[in-house]
């Protein structure tokens, strides 16, 4: 029988484990699982600016196996002046070099080569997210060339209600053109399903597969450990993410400064990759804020779990969530989450019920929840507790997956 091959294109993957590359680690499993011979292009990328930065950390490694699942990295390049000769090869005429080149100006020439002159055999490919429209829509032409389906995972952030920055970096012309002509969108919930079918495009072609959860896979913290190791006494609020102003790093710390001035302690822990402007920011601060806030850029994952066990809450105010995985994960340990009102997160996080929901950047309500969850411990239990149910009924992978298997059992038809 003839071994079955598909191609899954993303913007970051294994070893590195934020959401987009969670997901994707997880259906390459599931088909190699199934059979398939699962080839991955992705970036050399780890820390995230190293998109925009040459001095930032990059995976040298530029092929890997794991299984039946051959994972080739592309280069990122940081040639002088990099974004005006960008700016100037995506005026050149064709689609190719618009996409290719284009707003974010990030320059793969190696994968952009490879994918116009590939001719492998796949059955199938599944491209992803937004706005890397440079790695997405040569993986959709490529497609369209072997006259096999295309399966595009945008990750849609329609950012904060009545407000268009984040939605026109996500949904503008580019986007919209390769939504048009893939075979299927898979989406991470229904609000983002409903939104794209209000914007006109087939509900038939749209599936909300989703991102899930071992439960297994993220216990096994210990609170005690992660106190003593870093000698905290005090209470923990938690923010486990990208730290920058999009994910609202600042505005938690602005937060914080409010709470600690009133005299409520408590310890302010960020766990993960620090970008430049949050960088730029935290140098700016007085160095007596910072004997209240522990930055672990890089912790393993029994830190995160150890600290999740820690927390009395986990906060995430950010307006670039599609779902937003930290939230089931604080669950897990029955913790409150406090988040903004941004996208699929709305239907994530129930108002008053399993935590709370901010407008983005107004630390001031931030605050305000911030102080009632340490100072009504019950009520953050009900609340922690309330999300628990919720990721036991609706979001563990074994349930989501069903959709994904729906949509691959379609394709192999």
């Amino acid at each position: 029988m003839k071994k079955r091959k598909c191609l899954l294109v993303v913007h970051r993957f294994y070893p590195f484990m934020g959401g987009a590359e969670r997901l994707f680690l997880r259906w390459a499993q599931y088909l190699e699982k199934r059979g398939y011979e699962v080839d991955v292009y992705t970036t050399n990328v780890w820390d995230n600016d190293f998109f925009h930065y040459a001095d930032r950390r990059y995976i040298k490694e530029a092929v890997q196996d794991l299984g039946h699942i051959h994972i080739r990295r592309f280069g990122i390049y940081h040639p002088p002046n990099k974004n005006n000769l960008l700016k100037f090869l995506s005026k050149l005429p064709g689609r190719y070099l618009k996409y290719g080149f284009g707003f974010p100006h990030i320059m793969l020439p190696g994968y952009l080569w490879h994918m116009y002159w590939l001719r492998k055999k796949y059955d199938f490919v599944l491209g992803g997210v937004f706005p890397h429209y440079y790695m997405v829509y040569p993986a959709l032409r490529f497609a369209a060339r072997q006259r096999i389906p295309f399966i595009c995972v945008p990750l849609l952030h329609f950012g904060e209600p009545n407000s268009t920055q984040s939605h026109q970096l996500f949904f503008n012309e580019r986007s919209r053109e390769i939504l048009k002509y893939s075979n299927l969108i898979l989406t991470q919930t229904d609000m983002e399903k409903q939104q794209l079918a209000d914007y006109g495009y087939n509900p038939d072609k749209i599936v909300t597969a989703g991102i899930g959860i071992e439960p297994v896979k993220v216990w096994g913290g210990q609170g005690e450990r992660f106190l003593a190791k870093y000698g905290i006494a005090e209470p923990i609020v938690l923010q486990i993410s990208t730290q920058t102003h999009d994910k609202g790093s600042h505005h938690i710390v602005e937060a914080a400064k409010i709470l600690w001035a009133k005299g409520i302690k408590f310890k302010l822990v960020l766990i993960g990759q620090i970008l430049k402007d949050f960088e730029d920011y935290m140098l700016m601060q007085d160095p007596q804020i910072l004997t209240n806030i522990l930055i672990l850029s890089y912790a393993d994952e029994q830190d995160k779990k150890d600290a999740l066990d820690a927390c009395r809450m986990m906060v995430m105010a950010s307006r670039s969530e599609s779902f937003g995985l930290t939230y089931p994960e604080a669950w897990l340990y029955r913790k409150p989450v406090i988040g903004a009102y941004c996208s699929g997160v709305t239907e994530l996080i129930e108002e008053g019920i399993n935590g709370y929901l901010v407008p983005f950047g107004d630390k001031l309500m931030l605050a305000e929840y911030i102080a009632k969850l340490l100072k009504k411990e019950e009520l953050a239990l009900d609340m922690g507790i309330a999300g628990y149910n919720k990721v036991m009924e609706k979001y563990q992978w074994e349930r989501r997956l069903k959709s994904f298997q729906a949509v691959i059992e379609g394709v192999e038809k």
